[in-house]
């Protein structure tokens, strides 16, 4: 049963450790340079793994000749599309076997993209690996390429696959769209009747590249069964296992993938890279633990954020109220599926979830080309249609000569509302949202009402603009439709003889502070000491499963694993310490590791006691293993204002300050809060004006941090960072996520900016300057 809003409320309150700032377990060994990455492992008897990719875009493999890198010594194992397994296989983790598709192959005959995998060895050395690579001779018979979204939608256009699996039934495909999804709700006639004015409008957004620090790493070892133990630097350990376990032909309890602490993801690392199970396939041939690294620009052919175009259509009441909104998008995928499913239903759930309408559609396809695969990236779909969104929004508002903060406050979701995060098929009740006090202590902080018009110094003109997102946390949702949404997590809680504990978690720590949080909860749940809660990192074998790190779940479905795994324990506790205080369980309480008697606070015992009585008498330790599926995916709220100036005679912006606020129910870790909203702007600002992959002939021209931008301490504005005080009902003491949400609104607010100070409608992403200098020159 739901406890009552103010017993909540009083939880939050009575906590020692949640919502305060405290130094973080992790940090030591950061500060030291002690933290171990996969690629720092050593192993006995460890080989090096090297990939030998397509420099063409499109060809078919007609032979492939390694006798000259064989003879070299110390190449343990070579392997071609000659002599591995030819089955298809998934490469995403938040698989559901109905709905999967399944498109790739080990090592295929057919190369669809410029850094395809071809053949791979493995040798005693990474330079000798690297030189029996250049040794391979490979017969390509080229075949047309397809390098872009109009280019695979042409009638003429070749077929990139001609056939897929899809739920495990072979699908022939007629053309490159393998997923497309229509969602309406409500009566369109009716809508349309009651709005004033119509509004159409097409915008579109470029690809771009997750870049965390750490490049993509994996050691796989062979076990005497014909198993694996395998460490990867991966966003969900348990997704790794299945990926593999399907690729490799390998049962699930033979692949043990060990956690590791990764040094960020953003999305890339939520899928299984090719290196992954060829690494694994080397491993199995040699005998030999095999170790694959990726080379930074072998990184970029793996993920990134997909391209989109979406035409926009709202209908309008004359008071400003939204009667209808439609949207219709073209997703360009890469040459295999990654996400292509979730990534069409997401954009049109986040779409639907924007503004209250009484009439809302949406259409969406995904098209796939000859270019390296689009994978998850931070706000998955959501940065894409909140531009579009957001930029016709502005537009409605000035054309009907509303304030476009009041425009938005009267259209924003409300409490009781439903919001379609990730999907569809994913329905929450909203029960909590800070969305107008955000929008309103926003304006008020930068000063929107003294200064909603741009103003003119020399040739510099400032402006403001604003824009408002959203994101769930997590994917559960409480009125699925259809059971395909892959979320569960559990932990372990295990109690010392000493009164210490170690808490476990499928969890994969990205470097945010995930595993901190998780501390807290344990800690004030339990009523011990934080700093007698330690984190261990686990692996399939033995912690219970979770999804994965993805979709703002770390802190409030990963939290809620914990605390009632912590719960569990308590109760057990108090159970043992009733028969040594002779007081009921109920009468009490744990507090600072002491268990005490809320009636008579004299008798009393500390958990250490208790736990050796467990031992004792009651035949083991206090342990307590949770198996959570949330009822809820609430949404957390950003609301986001930038101050630019823009050179008319260079058409260069700079972005003088920020505003961000976030509504994400209790604040646990507020620096680390902060640190996330520092982070989404600085996403958001690349998303604005530096980041773009860029292609020539299907080859990505600037795989590499040389030559692709990101934005740099000198790049960022002042950044002024301010919460809502909600508390979710459905959160572990009141929390949701804030990871992705940080980023979702920054490149729409900026570009409503430039797009304020120049007069004229921003509508394709990055804003370049020779785009910002013909909008003047207009």
């Amino acid at each position: 049963m739901m406890m009552s809003t103010e017993l909540l409320l009083q939880k939050r309150r009575t906590a020692r450790y949640v919502g305060k700032d405290l130094p973080r377990q992790d940090s030591l060994y950061k500060v030291l340079g002690s933290q171990e990455y996969v690629d720092d492992m050593k192993f006995d008897g460890l080989l090096y793994g090297k990939v030998l990719r397509s420099p063409l875009p499109h060809a078919d493999v007609v032979n492939v000749d390694v006798s000259d890198a064989a003879k070299l010594p110390g190449v343990k194992a070579i392997i071609t599309p000659f002599n591995v397994p030819t089955h298809r296989f998934t490469r995403h983790f938040t698989y559901v076997p109905w709905k999967e598709i399944r498109d790739r192959r080990l090592l295929d005959t057919r190369v669809r993209f410029v850094g395809d995998p071809v053949a791979a060895v493995a040798a005693t050395d990474p330079h000798l690996a690297e030189e029996a690579i250049s040794k391979i001779r490979v017969d390509y018979r080229e075949l047309p390429a397809v390098l872009s979204a109009d280019e695979s939608l042409r009638r003429d256009a070749p077929l990139i696959h001609e056939e897929i699996e899809v739920g495990g039934q072979i699908k022939k495909l007629e053309n490159n769209i393998p997923y497309s999804e229509v969602n309406e709700e409500g009566n369109s006639e009716q809508a349309y009747a009651e709005s004033t004015k119509v509004y159409e409008d097409t915008f579109s957004t470029q690809a771009l590249f997750n870049a965390p620090v750490e490049k993509r790493s994996i050691v796989a070892s062979p076990t005497p069964d014909g198993g694996l133990e395998v460490w990867c630097s991966t966003q969900s350990i348990h997704g790794l296992r299945y990926c593999l376990s399907q690729a490799l032909k390998v049962p699930l309890n033979k692949i043990n993938v060990h956690d590791v602490l990764i040094g960020g993801g953003f999305g890339l690392k939520y899928n299984m890279a090719m290196h992954e199970p060829i690494a694994g396939y080397l491993a199995l041939v040699a005998g030999r633990p095999v170790k694959i690294t990726m080379t930074r620009e072998e990184d970029f052919t793996n993920g990134g954020r997909r391209p989109v175009k979406m035409d926009l259509k709202v209908g309008v009441s004359k008071d400003g109220t939204i009667k209808a909104m439609e949207m219709d998008a073209v997703l360009q995928s890469g040459a295999y599926d990654d996400h292509i499913v979730g990534a069409v239903s997401c954009l049109g759930g986040w779409f639907f979830s924007m503004y209250r309408a009484k009439y809302r559609r949406y259409s969406g396809f995904s098209t796939y080309t000859n270019l390296p695969v689009y994978s998850a990236m931070r706000g998955f779909l959501n940065p894409q249609q909140n531009f579009a969104v957001e930029s016709l929004m502005d537009d409605i508002a000035e054309d009907l000569g509303l304030d476009p903060l009041e425009f938005r406050v009267k259209n924003i979701p409300r409490e009781g509302d439903f919001f379609y995060g990730q999907g569809f098929t994913v329905v929450t009740k909203i029960r909590s949202t800070g969305l107008e006090y955000l929008l309103r202590e926003g304006a008020k902080r930068i000063g929107w009402h003294d200064r909603r018009h741009p103003i003119r110094s020399g040739s510099k003109i400032r402006a403001i603009g604003f824009a408002w997102g959203h994101h769930s946390s997590g994917t559960g949702g409480e009125m699925t439709k259809t059971p395909d949404r892959i979320e569960s997590t559990g932990a372990i809680v295990k109690v010392n003889e000493d009164g210490t504990v170690n808490v476990v978690i499928g969890m994969v720590d990205h470097g945010g502070g995930t595993h901190e949080v998780y501390r807290k909860i344990c800690a004030d749940t339990l009523g011990v000491k934080l700093e007698d809660v330690r984190m261990r990192l686990g692996s399939t074998d033995f912690v219970p499963f979770d999804t994965g790190t993805h979709a703002c779940r770390g802190s409030f479905v990963g939290g809620t694993g914990v605390m009632k795994a912590a719960q569990e324990a308590k109760e057990l506790l108090l159970d043992e310490a009733s028969q040594l205080l002779e007081e009921p369980s109920s009468d009490l309480d744990v507090r600072d590791g002491r268990i005490y008697s809320k009636v008579n606070p004299q008798k009393a015992l500390s958990v250490a006691e208790a736990v050796m009585r467990a031992k004792t008498r009651g035949g083991g330790l206090i342990v307590a293993l949770s198996r959570v599926r949330p009822g809820a995916a609430p949404p957390n709220f950003v609301a986001c204002f930038a101050e630019v100036e823009v050179d008319r005679e260079t058409g260069t912006v700079e972005v003088k300050r920020m505003v961000a606020g976030a509504d994400v129910g209790t604040v646990v870790n507020p620096k680390d809060c902060v640190a996330q909203i520092h982070g989404g702007v600085a996403f958001g600002l690349g998303m604005s004006f530096l980041e773009e992959t860029c292609y020539q002939g299907g080859r990505i021209a600037n795989a590499g941090y040389l030559d692709y931008m990101v934005a740099r301490a000198p790049d960022m504005p002042q950044v002024d960072a301010f919460f809502a005080d909600t508390y979710e009902p459905t959160g572990p003491f009141g929390l949701k996520g804030i990871g992705e949400s940080s980023t979702n609104p920054v490149a729409s607010a900026v570009a409503n900016a430039v797009s304020r100070a120049v007069g004229k409608r921003m509508k394709v992403l990055p804003l370049k300057p020779e785009m910002i200098l013909s909008a003047l020159e207009k």
